[in-house]
C-alpha cells in the first residue's frame, strides 16, 4: 500500500515537472553543421553548446535564418511538453518529426525540410519531405507530449552576429539541467517516503 502510494506520488510529480513553464534563458553557441543537407542547405544535425556545456546534436527550425560558426545568442529553453497544445500545435508536430530525425541520426534530410516548411512554408519540398509534413499534420497529439525535447527560442537582439538572424533549435535537455531535475525529484521522493513512514 505504502509503495503504491509512493509510486503514485512520484508519477504525479514527474507529470507535473513535464508541464512546467519555460526554463531559464540559455546561452547558445553554434559550432558548425554536420555533413547532411537538403538540396544543398545544411540539415540536422547542427552542433551547438548550451551554457558552455559539451556540443550537442540539435536541429535548426528556420530555413530563412542563417548563422555562422562561433555565433552566440540567448534563447528561452522550454520543454515542448510544457507548451499549450492549442497554441503550439506546430511545435508538437515538429517535435514528432524531430524524434524521427534523432532515430535515423539525420540520414533523411527530408525530415528537417518538412520542419522548416511547417514553421515557414519554405523551401519547395520534394515528395518525401511533403509526405512528412502530411504525416505530422495528420497525427493526434496530447498535452505534455515530448517532455524530453527542448525548444530553444532565440531572443531577438541577443545575437553576436547580424541582429535578427539567430535560429530556433530543437535539442534535448543539457546534462546539468537533467541532474538538477533528478536531484529535485529524489529529494521530494525522500520527503514523501518519510511522511508515509510516520
Amino acid at each position: 500500500m505504502k509503495k503504491t502510494l509512493l509510486l503514485g506520488c512520484l508519477a504525479g510529480i514527474a507529470m507535473l515537472l513535464t508541464c512546467l513553464p519555460a526554463m531559464a534563458n540559455a546561452n547558445m553557441s553554434f559550432s558548425n553543421a554536420g555533413p547532411n543537407n537538403y538540396m544543398g542547405v545544411p540539415s540536422y544535425p547542427y552542433y551547438l553548446s548550451v551554457n558552455g556545456g559539451p556540443l550537442q546534436y540539435m536541429m535548426c527550425l528556420g530555413y530563412n535564418e542563417h548563422i555562422s560558426g562561433g555565433e552566440t545568442w540567448m534563447a528561452t529553453a522550454s520543454p515542448v511538453g510544457s507548451l499549450d497544445l492549442t497554441t503550439h500545435l506546430t511545435d508538437y508536430q515538429a517535435a514528432y518529426l524531430f524524434t524521427l530525425a534523432v532515430a535515423d541520426h539525420g540520414a533523411d534530410s527530408d525530415i528537417n525540410a518538412a520542419i522548416w516548411y511547417l514553421y515557414e512554408g519554405v523551401p519547395t519540398l520534394d515528395t518525401g519531405a511533403a509526405n512528412y509534413v502530411s504525416l505530422a499534420q495528420g497525427m493526434s497529439y496530447f498535452q505534455g507530449e515530448f517532455p524530453g525535447i527542448m525548444l530553444y527560442t532565440a531572443i531577438p537582439g541577443s545575437e553576436s552576429g547580424t541582429p535578427g538572424t539567430a535560429q530556433n533549435f530543437f535539442g534535448t535537455p543539457e546534462p546539468g539541467s537533467l541532474m538538477l531535475l533528478g536531484t529535485g525529484v529524489l529529494g521530494v521522493a525522500g520527503m514523501i517516503r518519510r511522511k508515509i513512514k510516520v
